[in-house]
């Protein structure tokens, strides 16, 4: 193939000769081409040098010239192109330049003439036709196994509307591509098929089959059948295909009633009696050994899934099977799938290829709900959608494109341009649409990303000391009507309280709620306890104003006389030196290794209790509090109930809230109490002083206000039901209704913010931003919006195509430029040359914009023809930075530049100028985007003869404003398609 250089030079001549008239042939050649290579080309191509491995010396005759199609289609195409002549040569005039156009078709016309269409013998399902084949043959209700290919889910059901329609104003849709939904249980799948150069995976020359592969295709088709998802509730033919028939059947003639139609479905082709008898024989064989019918059929059928004949799409000659060919291209390329039924009747019948009924069928299957299956392939591979999900900008330069690590927002981006390209098919708008909208689908995340700074919202500072002032006067007043409530209940109820005790204090026949313990211990000169508990000391005692002080020492009782089931254990304490972590002051421990204790310590954090009981373990009181001081009287309280849970009471107040840990029993002659360090604290000489008054023990759980009571020293206890009978109906209304206000205005009080400030404040916007954000990634609802904005919207100017074509620091304007003028032009330069050094990006001055630093780059001339190409493209979209988002000026405050010219003849100075001229030249996009959708048709590459056949499709469909429904059905009725089988 001759190389753009060449073409370049050979078009330098075209404005210094007279074009060539309207006749071609020998006598074109010898009166134009000839003279034309002798005097201005032989130079490069054929004397001293032969550039392009061109030897033009060497065409001397009419069918020399003629034998090169390759040859003359390059020249059609950078013509056509307006690559030549180069940027600095004057231009052809626009009369000359289109005779010159029709003259070398005319050539390709002569030259292709003679080579029949090409013939594709065997094409492999890649793995999405495959999946879709068994789908359709068993009538599956999912896919046989994950399916990464597939880059959006449709959670609304609005692609088949019964014909063209408009689609609804507000659709779900997921890409599950990363995490793709799982398919049948156990189903060995194989791997990804390989991507032709232009990003399709349904070419012929692709999908080989290795030995390797063929073994993985023969595991898998048993792998579906023994998957235990492969059952009645799943397959749709179950009980015509794979139930056993009643006891009195024949079964040969059964098998072979059922076998015959779903082979030539699954085949795609008539099936010959020998085959089929052959299949018939193998299963009829295993019912015969002993084999149940449905597993014999299983093997049979996973016989047929193996079978070239199921892998490969075959050509044929004769009529009949030509027909199921052409039934097969149609359904594999709308439906990527085998034939239905429908399509098979027309085929056999041979009134398939009549324009009417094609037509009509062509209709049927826009209508069919399987033409989802052409939006789920087509699309995303002409532009190459898939590269977007490996992207990964530097977070230093887009933080939150992957906040979320498990759904980047590559996962939201890739959607927007495949929702477009759904609507435009199901409204069967204009393809010209697909670069300059009315309208687009976007998410709420997708309109933030492209209108907000992704920034939270600037706290202001003095807003925050006006809240913290507010909520301080709020805390103030709920404090101070605390304390006057309680102070209106106290002398309310105190009174009360006194009478009643001093009447059960004189009252000997009445019987008060007595909190006399069942053990008491008074450590003023350790005189004898309660009931005989006789207390061992250990370690070093002391005795301090009546009270014992231990310090790396402890009290033992060797055994309890009783067995206590739900008990009570309070000591009155005094603690001094917590700064290090210090044993239990009080626990009691039971039989084998369950101990219990109260701590204080680690630091002055917690309160806390260790225990064990067949594995050590240490457990919080939950809502605990430091200890502000030390050396301070405390009345501690660990109450069990027979429920399994513990609370611990401080200074006759829950601390914390109750804490399940199983119910404790405490037998008799078997477990003790223990007082002071158990636990030895680090450090060495660094230890607790614990100062203990006394200590009780109760062979009952106290309530809450048994726990009070006791901590006041009381041991009589006036409970709340005689308390509020010895109230008078006035006393007890007013006592209501302070209690309730006690209770609303404490609840008040917990619910007042905490106080911030403006950095703090800040650091909660931002967290409730990122939160925010990370929601909207996860988002499904697209909604369509109007194109206010025309910088945006279309399949170039997007998040998901601007951030593919651009590094993880910056924009790459010729990968940008690249992926224009492949994909939407059609018309891919070659490779660069293997001695071009790469651009230097750290040359220079910093200040120096992308464009600048090109500049040097450019100056090599195996670099400048291509970069006059692809530079005006990819310049055109420096306003977008790495992740799509629009910016003025570079991080180095220099302002951007994408000023170009189109085809040297559109001149633009903004991108909205720029889709413009790129939307008048709506016949050039209909050539290249019918050259990809006839490549993707027809699953091979495209021939110089193909040329021709696009100009043929597209201008069939000019009169229908080049609607993209047109241009499939022109494609379809084309001489390449048809005879492509």
């Amino acid at each position: 193939m001759p190389t753009r250089q060449f073409i370049f030079r050979f078009c330098l001549l075209l404005p210094f000769i007279s074009i060539a008239s309207r006749a071609h042939g020998a006598d074109q050649f010898d009166s134009f081409l000839k003279p034309l290579f002798t005097q201005n080309c032989i130079k490069c191509h054929g004397e001293k040098k032969v550039k392009g491995k061109v030897n033009l010396k060497e065409i001397t005759l009419s069918k020399q010239f003629l034998a090169r199609p390759k040859l003359i289609k390059e020249l059609i195409e950078v013509i056509d192109a307006n690559d030549m002549p180069p940027e600095d040569e004057p231009g052809l005039k626009e009369n000359d330049r289109a005779r010159l156009l029709m003259t070398l078709k005319s050539f390709l016309r002569d030259a292709t003439a003679g080579i029949s269409t090409k013939k594709i013998q065997l094409r492999r399902l890649n793995r999405f036709q495959y999946n879709n084949a068994i789908r359709d043959l068993f009538r599956l209700k999912r896919d046989v196994f994950a399916l990464s290919e597939k880059l959006m889910t449709r959670q609304s059901k609005y692609v088949a509307s019964g014909g063209a329609g408009r689609m609804p104003e507000r659709v779900n849709v997921v890409c599950h591509s990363p995490q793709p939904l799982p398919g049948f249980k156990d189903v060995n799948t194989f791997p990804k098929d390989l991507r032709a150069s232009h990003g399709f995976d349904n070419q012929a020359n692709q999908l080989t089959l290795s030995p390797l592969l063929l073994d993985a295709f023969l595991k898998l088709s048993v792998s579906i059948m023994e998957s235990p998802d492969f059952n009645e509730g799943n397959v749709g033919i179950w009980n015509d295909f794979f139930r056993a028939p009643g006891g009195d059947a024949n079964v040969e003639a059964e098998v072979r009633k059922r076998l015959e139609p779903f082979m030539k479905k699954a085949f795609r082709s008539s099936v010959d009696p020998a085959t089929l008898n052959r299949y018939v024989a193998y299963t009829t064989t295993k019912i015969k050994g002993g084999m149940p019918f449905t597993d014999s059929m299983k093997k049979v059928t996973s016989a047929i899934l193996s079978s070239p004949m199921f892998l490969y799409r075959y050509s044929s000659s004769n009529g009949k099977d030509r027909q199921i060919s052409l039934a097969s291209n149609l359904s594999f390329f709308l439906w990527a799938s085998g034939p239905d039924d429908e399509l098979l009747r027309l085929a056999e019948s041979g009134e398939l290829s009549k324009t009417d009924v094609l037509n009509t069928t062509i209709d049927r299957m826009f209508a069919d709900p399987k033409i989802e299956r052409f939006l789920d392939t087509f699309p995303a591979q002409w532009m190459q959608l898939e590269n977007l999900l490996a992207v990964t900008p530097d977070p230093k330069k887009a933080r939150l494109f992957s906040i979320d690590r498990n759904y980047p927002a590559s996962r939201q981006m890739i959607l927007e341009p495949l929702l477009l390209f759904d609507a435009v098919f199901i409204e069967d708008r204009p393809i010209v649409e697909l670069i300059k909208p009315t309208f687009s689908y976007q998410s709420e995340f997708m309109r933030m990303w492209y209108t907000s700074d992704l920034k939270a919202p600037k706290v202001d500072g003095r807003a925050v000391a006006e809240q913290n002032r507010k909520r301080d006067e709020q805390r103030k007043a709920l404090a101070a009507t605390i304390k006057s409530t309680q102070a209106k209940l106290g002398a309310l109820i105190n009174p009360v309280r006194e009478r009643l005790l001093n009447e059960l204090k004189k009252d000997t026949d009445r019987k008060p709620v007595d909190l006399k313990p069942y053990a008491v211990w008074e450590f003023n000169d350790l005189k004898e306890s309660v009931r005989g508990l006789n207390l061992k000391p250990h370690g070093k005692i002391q005795f301090k104003d009546g009270m014992v002080v231990l310090n790396k020492s402890y009290l033992l009782s060797k055994e309890l006389p009783v067995d206590l089931k739900a008990k009570t254990l309070e000591v009155w304490c005094m603690v001094s030196d917590i700064n290090q972590q210090g044993g239990g002051v009080m626990g009691i421990q039971g039989p084998g290794d369950f101990f219990d204790t109260i701590v204080l310590g680690e630091r002055k954090r917690h309160h806390w209790i260790s225990g064990s009981n067949g594995f050590s373990r240490t457990l919080d009181f939950p809502g605990s509090t430091p200890e502000k001081k030390s050396n301070v009287m405390l009345h501690l309280a660990m109450v069990y109930k027979q429920d399994g849970t513990t609370t611990l009471y401080r200074n006759g107040q829950p601390y914390g809230k109750p804490y399940r840990k199983g119910a404790a029993t405490f037998r008799k002659n078997s477990s003790s109490v223990i007082f002071g360090l158990r636990h030895l604290p680090p450090g060495g000489n660094k230890y607790l002083t614990v100062t203990i008054d006394k200590a009780r023990l109760y062979d009952r759980a106290l309530t809450a206000a048994e726990v009070t009571a006791s901590s006041s020293g009381l041991n009589l206890y006036i409970s709340d039901a005689v308390l509020t009978k010895a109230l008078t109906p006035e006393q007890k209304a007013k006592r209501t209704a302070l209690t309730k206000t006690l209770k609303q205005t404490e609840t008040a009080l917990k619910r007042v913010p905490k106080n911030l400030n403006a950095a703090t404040a800040q650091k909660e916007a931002d967290k409730n931003f990122a939160n925010q954000f990370r929601a909207k990634l996860r988002s499904q609802s697209f909604n369509r919006i109007a194109a206010t904005d025309p910088r945006y919207g279309g399949v170039i100017t997007n998040a998901a195509i601007m951030s593919m074509t651009s590094g993880p620091k910056r924009t790459h304007p010729i990968a940008r430029g690249a992926w224009l003028i492949e994909v939407i032009l059609n018309d891919p330069p070659p490779p660069p040359p293997n001695d071009v050094p790469p651009l230097n990006e750290n040359s220079g001055p910093k200040n120096l914009t992308i464009r600048e630093r090109f500049v040097e780059h450019r100056k090599n001339p195996d670099c400048a023809g291509c970069h006059s190409r692809l530079d005006p493209l990819g310049f055109a979209l420096e306003n977008f930075d790495i992740t799509g988002r629009w910016r003025d000026k570079y991080e180095n405050g220099r302002d951007v530049d994408m000023a170009g010219t189109l085809m040297k003849k559109h001149r633009f100075d903004s991108v909205v100028q720029f889709k413009d001229v790129l939307a008048k030249e709506d016949k050039r996009f209909a050539k290249a985007f019918t050259g990809h959708l006839l490549r993707f048709a027809l699953s091979r590459e495209l021939g110089p003869a193909d040329v021709l056949t696009i100009e043929g499709i597209v201008g069939n469909a000019e009169k229908d404003n080049y609607r993209i429904r047109a241009i499939i059905r022109e494609i379809i009725r084309c001489k390449s398609f048809l005879q492509s089988n």
